[in-house]
């Protein structure tokens, strides 16, 4: 030992109790030494000659799991005298933390040693300790079992292993050190979704509310669960809590649908397996044969929302039974989830069971807004990687499956939906701050069933230039894949869009846009006076802006009508809209400056869009224009100067000044000038001192729908 002081060690040829050496050397003070001691002094008389080794056979552990068990960690030693008792002691290192339940002294349980007595504890989440470990020697290779460890497989991440390191004390370990495996680790569940949507006409209930009267009239979508490897899928173990469960979530049938689920399902191992025919299987609710080893999973009553807690609906049936009784499924929002237990399973078959899922909704107007999902993962679920005492056995992440068949080798079945999308490049141009520029992707379905997909957008050059509409849907739309040059500079912009449609294909579409320099741009166009935009009024006053209108020659044209111009710069030009386009719900504008035509941008037209100039008061008396200097006084005429009425009119024109609305002007029409109009009312004598000034606002009524009012402005008051 490293301690420098000198210490005696009487070794004893007879039998003696191991905890003589401890007690001598801890009064010596030398106690964490004892191991060393015994091994040095041969304790029971023939320790030191057994020699040990260590092994186990790995199986395989759900890569979901929080809590697996592991294969039996075997010690075979062999040596020692005949009939003399060995005494070994065996320190256990994982890779993974051990998760067995604690009792309520925090010793885990589950664990046991066979073919040895002795105890064992905890020393770090991942490190168990088997002390003093004692047998006796037979003669014959002695072997000790380790049994019952559990530990947090899926923190181990992907497909993995489980090993223990093992160090010991007592005997010859030949393989000490040398990691043992003990576990692989992989994926356990696989699953696949037929959907059949929700049809326009709707889908009913059935007078039976069992599985032959929903198969005859209503809807139903099937989701396909396989297991990833044998004996994935279990029935309930001594010392867990439930069999394996499937936390099954629907979702996408939107509010006021009702959903329907099988109470039982049998597996493809099954006398005959539940199945509506959505996998070329005959359609059968489903019969299970007892003590035949089959697949039977049954729906869970009671559990929280983790799938843990409760109990199954039924218990295993003692003879041959057909189901056929089904559970409505509670809903909130087009969305519930419903949970299943494995009652019986086979553990020398890779099984799979189908989940028909039966949806009755009113008719709908088409197309169809609903996008039905049916999700499946393990359960219970949790995120308790550690020993617990109140956790349940088994638990697992929420890991969401793979498909699965390609284990099946069905993934070309025409069964299955297939993706189809035109992948031939788009080549795009445009004019830096010019319009938008779009192509037409269509996304259809070569197989059966409803395609649910989805799109994304991946850049080589520049980015934020493209969008996709719609982002997602189903199939049998066409996509509008759409280039915004916006500020880009001149050059060549590249970038994919990506259609996924999960299991059944994905697809890339090379998009290459060409940006050239800032030509003739329209930038917008509005109310001359109230400078809101998009929308503009025949015959009214409006404001272009843009970029390079400036030249000799400078027109504007709404669909090909020449408008009378009152000003222009190189950003703006004042003109007068057309009034013969009355009636007309949109122009296409284009300004022309010198032979160059800018691109089309198309502005909305309506009746009446009124706004007021600023100023645009006027006081009756004095005939000045109406300022905090020159307020109006209550019960005088103010004259308001606007632009955007219809001529002639086509409804009642109203004025809001203050907290008094709706008043009626003694005279509103043409002033005289082109595109400009005239309302005189009077101010309302009642209207209170405070607040000054108060907001006036013009309204044109219309023949259908609420009036249309102007901006608002300052009405000065004495």
């Amino acid at each position: 030992p490293p301690e420098q002081f000198p210490f005696i060690l009487i070794c004893y040829s007879g039998r003696i109790k191991p905890t003589m050496a401890f007690h001598s050397v801890r009064s010596c003070s030398v106690g964490k030494f004892a191991v060393w001691v015994m091994a040095l002094c041969g304790l029971a008389g023939a320790v030191s000659a057994q020699t040990c080794v260590l092994g186990g056979f790995p199986v395989f552990l759900h890569g979901e799991g929080l809590v697996e068990p592991l294969a039996d960690l075997t010690v075979t030693c062999t040596g020692g005298t005949l009939s003399s008792t060995a005494s070994i002691s065996l320190y256990v290192s994982l890779n993974a933390t051990v998760t067995n339940r604690q009792d309520a002294d925090g010793v885990p349980v589950g664990i046991s040693i066979t073919g040895a007595t002795g105890s064992f504890r905890l020393s770090s989440p991942t490190t168990l300790s088997f002390d003093s470990m004692r047998y006796t020697v037979t003669g014959a290779p002695q072997e000790i079992r380790l049994k019952g460890i559990r530990v947090a497989v899926s923190m181990l991440g992907g497909n993995a292993a489980v090993v223990a390191t093992v160090f010991g004390a007592g005997a010859t370990l030949s393989n000490a050190g040398v990691p043992i495996f003990l576990g692989t680790t992989g994926p356990s569940l696989l699953t696949s979704a037929i959907y059949s949507g929700v049809p326009c006409r709707g889908s009913q209930l059935p007078s039976s509310l069992d599985y032959a009267g929903f198969m005859g009239i209503s809807a139903f979508s099937t989701v396909r669960v396989t297991e990833a490897a044998t004996a994935s899928l279990v029935a309930k173990r001594p010392g867990e809590d439930s069999g394996t469960r499937l936390l099954v979530k629907i979702s996408g049938y939107g509010p006021g649908s009702r959903v329907f689920i099988p109470d039982a399902i049998v597996g493809n191992s099954g006398t005959q397996a539940t199945s509506t025919g959505a996998f070329f299987n005959s359609i059968n609710s489903g019969i299970y044969t007892p003590g035949a080893n089959q697949m039977l999973v049954a729906r869970v009553i009671g559990a929280d929302t983790n799938a843990a807690g409760g109990s199954p609906a039924f218990s295993l049936p003692g003879g041959v039974t057909t189901f056929s009784t089904m559970t409505e499924v509670t809903m909130t929002g087009g969305a519930g989830s419903v949970i299943y237990e494995v009652l019986d399973a086979n553990s020398n078959l890779t099984e799979s069971l189908q989940l028909p899922v039966f949806v009755v909704v009113p008719a709908t107007s088409c197309p169809s807004t609903l996008l039905p999902a049916v999700s499946v993962v393990l359960g219970p679920l949790s995120t308790v990687a550690t020993s617990s005492a109140t956790e349940p056995m088994p638990r697992f992440i929420a890991a969401v499956p793979g498909s699965d068949c390609l284990l099946l080798n069905d993934c070309a079945a025409p069964y299955f939906p297939k993706l189809l999308v035109d992948q031939t490049p788009i080549t795009l141009s445009g004019n830096s701050l010019g319009s938008i520029r779009s192509a037409t992707v269509l996304v259809d379905n070569a197989g059966s069933g409803i395609l649910p997909f989805t799109t994304s957008v991946q850049y080589s050059q520049g980015s934020g230039w493209l969008s996709v509409t719609p982002p997602a849907g189903l199939s049998g739309v066409a996509l509008q894949v759409t280039a915004n040059p916006g500020s880009l500079a001149p050059g060549t912009y590249a970038a994919s869009v990506t259609v996924a449609g999960g299991a059944f294909g994905s697809a890339v579409i090379p998009v290459t846009f060409t940006v050239g320099p800032v030509g003739v741009v329209i930038q917008n166009i509005g109310n001359a006076a109230s400078f809101q935009y998009g929308t503009v009024a025949a015959g009214s006053y409006a404001v272009l802006y843009g970029q390079n209108l400036a030249g000799k020659n400078v027109s504007v044209s709404f669909s090909g009508l020449l408008a009378e111009l009152l000003y222009k710069s190189a950003t703006q030009i004042n003109l007068i809209v057309p009034a013969t386009l009355r009636g007309v719900a949109a122009a296409a504008v284009t300004v022309t400056v010198d032979g160059v035509a800018s691109e089309v941008f198309r502005v909305s037209m309506t009746p009446n869009s009124p706004g007021i100039f600023t100023p645009g008061i006027v006081n009756f008396t004095g005939g000045q224009v109406n300022t905090v200097t020159n307020p109006v006084s209550r019960g005088d005429f103010a004259l308001v100067f606007l632009t955007g009425l219809a001529d002639p009119l086509t409804g009642p024109v109203t004025v809001n000044i203050g907290s008094q609305s709706g008043l009626i002007p003694a005279f509103a029409g043409p002033q005289g000038l082109a595109a400009l109009f005239q309302v005189n009312v009077v101010v309302p004598a009642s209207l209170p001192a405070t607040p000054n000034p108060v907001p006036l606002q013009v309204c044109a009524g219309a023949s259908s729908g609420a009036p249309v009012c102007s901006n608002t402005v300052n009405l000065y008051l004495q």
